[in-house]
């Protein structure tokens, strides 16, 4: 069986291919709608429940904002089977509006000898980093963000950055309270956070609302901490461009992400 993120608390609901998500404050965003991560997870999960193969590679595409106490209806196409590899389509509703569609590969490959081209970033351990300070002036509790840990690695993120572009490197360190990340939905869970490098790399305190998120898995042997390296990439007609690796604590490169969102000045109180 393959591994499930409890935190998501998916369900089974009627019909072939059909799950059914409770959107609960502690998988939504301080703002009052489900935070992208969360909803990237559950495609993965409902994905790999319903195909029995595991995740490398999904795109996900955010067209609504579902509030907390509403249900989010998952419904799992399978659009190609072969012998290896799986393509499938995830589309997510409320009330028969459609709130995510998320495209996905699955591989059920043999491993083989594997080789890593990049390096992971040289910062200290999360045992010698600081707690990242809140990136809003606001409560943060009854949010995701109460289910992680985060410590500064390199450079400064949120209200620290405002009037400081960062420039050069960029990371955090980030674990999940109950959970090891290291299943593609854990990772997911955790990368949704581009928008952050890319408010750091302006110097200001923007939100932003995600167009699209992709994730490719390399590594799911899971890590109790992952470093998120942040690159933010560009920023043109209010619209931000950047990627992500997510790195294990030995220096395994679990997978990257990248990411277009819309910036905006209207989430926060700064």
């Amino acid at each position: 069986m393959l591994p499930r993120f409890d935190l998501l608390d998916l369900q089974e609901a009627e019909g072939d291919g059909r799950f059914r998500l409770d959107v609960r404050p502690s998988l939504a965003t301080p703002f009052g709608f489900l935070y992208g991560g969360s909803g990237i997870a559950a495609s993965i999960e409902a994905a790999e429940r319903e195909t029995a193969r595991p995740l490398q590679w999904i795109t996900t595409q955010f067209i609504g904002s579902p509030a907390p106490g509403s249900v989010v209806d998952l419904e799992v196409r399978l659009l190609a089977d072969g012998r290896a590899t799986t393509q499938s389509q995830v589309v997510a509703t409320v009330d028969g509006d459609a709130v995510f569609t998320s495209l996905c590969a699955h591989t059920v490959r043999p491993t083989g000898d594997g080789q890593q081209f990049v390096e992971m970033p040289d910062v200290p351990s999360p045992d010698d980093c600081r707690v990242m300070s809140a990136p809003f002036e606001m409560d943060l509790s009854d949010s995701f963000f109460e289910s992680m840990d985060r410590r500064l690695a390199a450079g400064v993120f949120g209200i620290e950055a405002v009037g400081h572009q960062q420039h050069g490197g960029m990371s955090m360190w980030c674990r999940v309270r109950d959970a090891q990340i290291g299943s593609p939905a854990t990772q997911a869970f955790v990368a949704d956070i581009i928008p952050m490098g890319i408010g750091a790399a302006l110097g200001s305190l923007p939100g932003a609302t995600s167009l699209d998120n992709t994730l490719r898995v390399i590594d799911t042997e899971p890590s109790e901490w992952v470093l998120l390296e942040l690159i933010p990439e560009g920023f043109h007609r209010s619209i931000g461009h950047g990627s992500l690796r997510i790195w294990s604590e030995d220096g395994r490169l679990m997978s990257t992400a990248q990411q277009t969102c819309i910036i905006r000045t209207s989430h926060h109180n700064r």
